[in-house]
C-alpha cells in the first residue's frame, strides 16, 4: 500500500451505502465491462504452480501466465484478455508472509482483477476504460481519486510520461489529483532484463488522508538490455492490475480487508469452531495477539485451499509445508481445535468455489492431505520439544525460536554454528544457505531470524544463484562442473558463441522410423564445432589417443542427454573411417550438448578437425530399452491413480534406465497394498496388448493452459515453448509434460512386471518394473525354479544348492535389490525358500527344536505372570541360517508374540496376534510396522494362508554384527511400549505391564 498525504481535512464517504458491493460483484462487473464493453476475450486463471519460472515459488502476479507473451515467445492467445489471476506471495521478492494478520492488507493469497492489450490499444484507451469502469459500475467519486504517473528517470535516459499525463487531463482529472513520481513508483520491470514501461497507478483517498493503490497500468513498450540500457519495443502491450480485496474494502467501507465478505465467513467459522475463544475484535494494537491469530489463520486457509486445489503437494513445496505448519499451531495453540484447518476449506470453497471451481472438485483430496499433515504435525511436535531443550542448552539464543517447528531443526542449526564457527565473518556464505534451505528446509523467513539473531547477514546473491542453478540443472551436468570446472565450461561456451553458435540442436534425438512395426534410428551427420580435452581445453585439431577423455560438441546432436528422469544415450560418433568417438557421457549445460568418451582408433588417418563433418550413431537397442521404459513409467503413474480412487496421488520423482524404470510417490489416503499393486500391472498390460497409441504434441504455455488432466512433476520448471505432451491413448489415458523419448504405440513395450516395491504401506512409496526382453528373461528364471520343485527330491543336495543361488544371483541382477519383491518375483523367491527349508540336516532339526522351545518358555512365563504379551531374542538364533529362524516365527501363540533373530549378520522379525485380540489399532502388522524402521527393513507382503492382522513378518535385512545388539535393545524397547500401549484389554491386577526382554 502507498501512503502519499494528498491534504489536510479528513474525507468521510462511505461506498458500500451506495449499491451492491459483493466482492463477486465487483469481479464480474470488471469482467463483464471488458468483455461486453471493449471486446477482451476472459480467460481462466492459471494455476498458482509456476510451471515456466524458475524464479518464483508461486505464480504472484497476473502477469505470470502471460510472460512468455511479453518477452516475444509465445503467441498472444488473444489481442485482448481479461482475468481474475490467483496468486500466492510466500517467498522470493515479494514475500507477505512475515507481515500478515498485524495489518488490514497484506496476504499470502489474493486476486489480481487485470486487462490486457497485446499489440493492440494503448494508453488513451487503457486510462479511458479504467477510469469509466471507477466512475461508471464502481460508482466511485472522482474528488476521492490521485492518479500517480511517470516524472521520467536520467539514470534510465527516460523523460517525462507527458502523453499519459495529458490522457488523463484529458480524461477530466484536474491537476491537483495528477502527481508525477520516480521510476521506484511508476516505472515497472520484469527483472533486471526484458520487457518493461512506464505506468500509471490510480489511488484511493482513505479517510485519514492516505492513499491505498488500487489499480496499477502499465505501458510495455522498453526492452532493458543485460548491459542496463533501455530501448523502444517493436509492439507495445497494456498490462493492467486490480486487488480485489483492496476494492473490496473500499467499496464495501469497512475498516480493513479483514472485514469484507472475503474473510469474514472464514473468521466467523473460527470463531464457531474454536473452543474458550474470545470473538473477533479487529483490533490492531500490538498487543492483539488473538486478533492477529484470527486474520493470519483465515488468510493462510485460503492460501493452502487454493493451493491444494490447484495439485501443490507439501511434500514437494517447503513454503506450502511450512504454512500448513503454521496454521496447525495457532489451530492448536490458540484456538484448540487441530481439525481448524480442514473445516475452514469448506468455508474458502463456499465463498471462492464459483468462481475457481476447483476448490469444489478437489475438496475430497484436499482434506485428505490436510488431515494426514495434520497427523504428521502432531507427531513431529511431540518429539520436537526434547531436542529443543537440549539445542538451548548448548546455543542458549535458540530461546528465541522456540516457535520453530521443523523437523530437522536442530540438526540444521548445529550444522550452521559448526560451519560459521571455522569462517569468522558475520556473512552467511550463500553455499551454506542453500544447504539450510535445501536440505534441511529452513524457509527465508527462518533464515532470516537465525542470520539477525546470530548478528549476521546472508548472502542473497550467491543463495538465489545457487537456488536458480538447482533448478535447472541435470544430474550429470552438474558432477561435470563440480570441482570449479563451471567457470572452464563457462569459457568454452563463451568461445563457441564468439564463432556464431547459439546452442546444440538437439531436437534430432526424437527422430525416428517405425518400419513393420520395428523402430529404427538413422546416423546423423553434422558438423563438429568443438573439442575439449580432459582439463577442458578448447582445441581446434586433434592427434587423439586412446586412453584419455575428451568432450566433442556438434552443431546437431541425436544423442538424448540426462533429463526428466531419463538416462542418456551412449553410442559412437564416427570421425572418419579411422577415427571415433565410442560416447559414455551426454550432458547438456546452457543449451549446449558435450559427448563425452574415448576414442578408438585404427589406421591410416587420425587428426579430429573441427567443422569436419561427423556421423552420429545412438545405440539403438539401449535407446529401445530407454523409450519402452519411459512409456512404462507415464502408464503406471496413470495405473496406480486409476487403482487409488479414493487416495490422492503425487508423482515425485522416476527413473528410466535401460535396466528398468522406477516411479516415486506420495499417497494421501489409502495405501498401496498387494492386490492395488497387482491391479495396476494387469492394466498396464491390458493397454499393452491393447497397442494404445502413444502420441508427442508440440505445445507452448498458452495452448497448454486450455487442455485438461495434464500431469505435471512438482517443483519442476518448463518451458513455455515447445513443451512435448505425451498422451497415451484408453484404455489407460495418460496426459503428461514430458521430454524424454517414448515408444510410438504401448504394444512395443511387449510386458510389463512389478518386481519390487519400497515402502508399499508408506506415505511415500517407490516401484521397480521391468519391460520387454528383461521381463522375458526374469519369467525364464521363474521356469527354471518351478523346474526345479519338480524334481528337486532327485538332485543331489549340493548341485541344488548352486541351482538355487544361480536362480536367485541372476533374478538380484535382473530385479535390483531395492524395496520388497512383488508378484511372480515374490513367489519365485518364496518357492526358492522352500528347497533350502528342505535341506536342514539333523543338527538344523536340532536347533529349530531348541528355538521353538525357547520361545515357547517366554510366552508361558508371561501367561504365568499375568503379562499380556512377550517380546523376545531368539539366543540359539546366531547359530541358525536366517530360513531356520523364518520358520520358527511362523508359530501361533496363545498371546501376542513379537520374535527376533539374528543369523549370519541377518536381523529377521515376525509377530503374531491370536484373532481375539486384534483391534483398529493393534495387530501383526501394525505391531511389527514400528519396529520396521530401526532396521531401515520393509514388511514382507501377507501370505494367502494369513491375515496380517494375525501375522506378519519383516524382510531380512543385512546388518553389522558391531551394531546388531543396539539395533536389538532398541527395537525390543520400541516394540513393548507400542503393545503397552495400544493392546486394548490391559490386567487390573498388573497396571504396570513388564515384559521379557532378553538381550542378544
Amino acid at each position: 500500500m502507498i501512503r502519499l498525504p494528498v491534504t489536510k481535512r479528513k474525507i468521510f464517504h462511505s461506498p458500500g451505502f451506495r449499491f451492491n458491493s459483493s466482492s463477486s460483484f465487483i469481479r464480474n462487473s470488471f469482467i463483464e465491462y471488458f468483455v461486453k464493453n471493449h471486446g477482451h476475450k476472459q480467460v481462466k486463471s492459471s494455476s498458482v504452480v509456476p510451471l515456466y519460472d524458475p524464479t518464483v515459488p508461486f505464480v504472484n502476479a497476473g502477469m505470470n501466465q502471460f510472460k512468455g507473451v511479453l518477452l516475444g515467445k509465445v503467441v498472444p492467445p488473444y489481442a485482448r484478455v481479461v482475468n481474475s489471476q490467483k496468486c500466492v506471495r510466500v517467498g522470493g521478492k515479494h514475500n507477505d508472509l512475515d507481515v500478515v494478520g498485524t495489518d488490514g492488507y497484506h496476504h499470502t493469497f489474493f486476486e489480481m482483477l487485470g486487462s490486457w492489450s497485446f499489440g493492440d490499444y494503448y494508453k488513451k484507451e487503457a486510462c479511458k476504460m479504467a477510469w469509466d469502469l471507477l466512475l461508471g459500475p464502481y460508482r466511485l467519486k472522482p474528488e476521492n481519486l490521485v492518479v500517480t504517473y511517470f516524472q521520467g528517470c536520467a539514470a534510465i535516459g527516460l523523460v517525462e510520461d507527458k502523453e499519459c499525463r495529458d490522457i488523463w487531463k484529458a480524461i477530466g482529472v484536474p491537476e491537483s489529483r495528477l502527481k508525477s513520481l520516480g521510476a521506484k513508483e511508476n516505472f515497472w520491470e520484469m527483472g533486471v532484463s526484458g520487457p518493461c514501461g512506464p505506468c500509471t497507478e490510480i489511488h484511493y483517498i482513505n479517510p485519514d488522508g492516505s492513499l491505498t493503490e488500487i489499480w496499477n497500468l502499465v505501458f510495455i513498450n522498453f526492452i532493458r538490455e543485460e548491459d542496463g540500457r533501455v530501448k523502444g519495443m517493436g509492439r507495445s502491450n497494456i498490462d493492467t492490475g486490480m486487488g480485489l480485496e483492496r476494492m473490496a474494502k473500499i467499496l464495501q467501507g469497512v475498516p480493513s480487508n479483514y472485514d469484507t465478505d472475503l474473510f469474514k465467513p472464514i473468521i466467523t467459522a473460527i470463531e464457531k469452531n474454536s473452543k474458550g475463544v474470545a470473538s473477533y475484535g479487529g483490533s490492531f494494537d500490538n498487543s492483539s495477539e488473538l486478533d492477529c491469530a484470527y486474520r493470519r489463520l483465515a488468510d493462510h486457509a485460503r492460501m493452502i485451499s487454493v493451493c491444494l486445489a490447484d495439485g501443490v503437494f507439501p511434500a514437494s513445496s517447503l513454503n506450502l509445508k511450512q504454512i500448513m505448519r503454521k496454521s496447525f499451531k495457532i489451530s492448536t495453540d490458540v484456538f484448540r481445535n487441530p481439525r481448524l484447518l480442514s473445516i475452514l476449506y469448506n468455508q474458502v470453497a463456499e465463498t471462492l468455489g464459483s468462481t475457481y471451481p476447483e476448490l469444489v472438485a478437489k475438496e475430497a483430496e484436499a482434506k485428505l492431505i490436510i488431515e494426514h499433515e495434520e497427523q504428521a504435525y502432531s507427531k513431529m511436535k511431540a518429539g520436537l520439544t526434547k531436542k529443543m531443550k537440549e539445542l538451548v542448552q548448548k546455543y542458549p539464543e535458540v530461546e528465541a525460536l522456540n516457535d520453530v517447528e521443523l523437523p530437522s531443526f536442530t540438526l540444521g542449526y548445529i550444522e550452521f554454528k559448526d560451519a560459521m564457527s571455522k569462517h569468522p565473518t558475520n556473512l552467511i556464505p550463500g553455499q551454506l544457505v542453500f544447504k539450510l534451505y535445501d536440505t534441511h528446509g529452513f524457509q527465508e523467513d527462518l533464515l532470516k531470524r537465525i542470520a539477525e539473531l546470530n548478528k549476521m547477514k546472508i548472502d542473497q546473491k550467491g543463495f538465489w544463484e545457487l537456488l536458480t542453478k538447482h533448478k535447472s540443472r541435470h544430474k550429470t551436468a552438474y558432477k561435470e562442473q563440480i570441482n570449479n570446472k563451471s567457470y572452464q565450461f563457462a569459457q568454452n561456451i563463451a568461445v563457441l558463441k564468439e564463432k556464431g553458435y547459439k546452442s546444440t540442436n538437439d531436437s534430432p534425438k526424437y527422430e525416428y522410423e517405425l518400419i513393420n512395426n520395428q523402430v529404427e534410428f538413422k546416423p546423423l551427420k553434422t558438423k563438429l564445432i568443438g573439442i575439449l580435452n580432459e582439463d577442458l581445453t578448447f582445441i581446434d585439431m586433434l592427434d587423439p589417443c586412446e586412453n584419455r577423455p575428451y568432450y566433442l560438441v556438434t552443431q546437431d546432436t541425436n544423442f538424448y542427454c540426462e533429463e526428466g528422469g531419463q538416462s542418456a544415450d551412449d553410442g559412437m560418433i564416427y570421425i572418419n573411417d579411422n577415427v571415433a568417438l565410442q560416447v559414455d557421457s551426454v550432458f547438456k549445460i546452457q543449451g549446449f550438448v558435450f559427448h563425452k568418451g574415448y576414442f578408438a582408433i585404427g589406421r591410416g588417418t587420425r587428426f579430429v578437425k573441427c567443422n569436419n563433418v561427423v556421423q552420429l550413431e545412438v545405440n539403438t537397442e539401449r535407446r529401445l530399452k530407454l523409450m519402452k521404459n519411459h512409456t512404462a513409467v507415464h502408464l503406471l503413474n496413470a495405473a496406480m491413480k486409476r487403482v487409488l480412487p479414493n487416495s490422492v496421488v503425487c508423482p515425485i520423482g522416476s527413473s528410466v534406465t535401460e535396466n528398468g524404470l522406477s516411479l516415486s510417490l506420495v499417497v494421501y489416503g489409502e495405501k498401496l497394498s498387494h492386490g492395488k499393486i497387482l491391479e495396476a500391472q494387469n492394466l498396464i498390460r491390458k493397454s499393452i496388448q491393447s497397442n494404445a497409441p502413444v502420441t508427442t504434441r508440440i505445445v507452448d504455455s498458452v495452448e497448454l493452459s486450455k487442455e485438461d488432466s495434464v500431469v505435471t512433476i512438482p517443483g519442476e520448471i518448463y518451458p513455455e515453448v515447445g513443451l512435448r505432451l505425451v498422451t497415451a491413448g484408453s484404455p489407460l489415458l495418460s496426459k503428461e509434460l514430458c521430454c524424454g523419448t517414448h515408444v510410438p504405440a504401448a504394444g512395443l513395450i511387449e510386458e510389463l512386471s512389478i518386481v519390487a516395491v519400497k515402502g508399499a504401506g508408506s506415505h511415500t512409496p517407490t516401484i521397480y518394473a521391468l519391460t520387454g526382453e528383461d521381463v522375458l528373461k526374469a519369467r525364464e528364471l521363474f521356469c527354471r525354479a518351478q523346474k526345479l520343485e519338480q524334481v528337486i527330491e532327485l538332485v543331489d543336495p549340493e548341485r541344488r544348492k548352486e541351482e538355487v543361488a544361480n536362480i536367485k544371483s541372476s533374478l538380484t541382477e535382473l530385479c535390483g535389490s531395492k524395496g520388497a519383491p512383488y508378484g511372480e518375483y515374490a513367489e519365485c523367491l518364496k518357492l526358492m525358500d522352500t528347497f533350502q527349508k528342505r535341506e536342514l540336516n539333523n543338527n538344523d532339526m536340532a536347533l529349530h527344536t531348541i528355538a521353538v522351545t525357547e520361545v515357547n518358555d517366554a510366552v508361558s512365563e508371561a501367561v504365568q505372570s499375568g503379562r499380556k504379551f512377550a517380546v523376545h531374542f531368539l539366543r540359539c538364533s546366531y547359530l541358525m541360517q536366517s530360513t531356520g529362524v523364518q520358520k520358527v516365527l511362523e508359530t501361533q501363540h496363545a498371546l501376542p508374540t513379537l520374535v527376533l533373530g539374528c543369523a549370519g549378520g541377518v536381523i529377521v522379525a515376525g509377530a503374531s496376534v491370536p484373532p481375539d485380540m486384534t483391534s483398529e489399532v493393534f495387530s501383526a502388522k501394525s505391531w511389527l510396522s514400528c519396529i520396521v524402521p530401526v532396521f531401515q527393513a520393509d514388511l514382507m507382503p501377507p501370505r494367502q494362508d494369513m491375515s496380517p492382522n494375525t501375522y506378519s513378518e519383516m524382510t531380512a535385512t543385512k546388518v553389522s554384527l558391531i551394531n546388531c545388539e543396539q539395533l536389538v535393545q532398541d527395537a525390543m524397547r520400541i516394540a513393548i511400549k507400542f503393545a503397552q500401549s495400544h493392546i486394548k484389554e490391559k490386567s487390573r491386577h498388573h497396571p504396570e505391564t513388564k515384559n521379557v526382554q532378553v538381550n542378544p
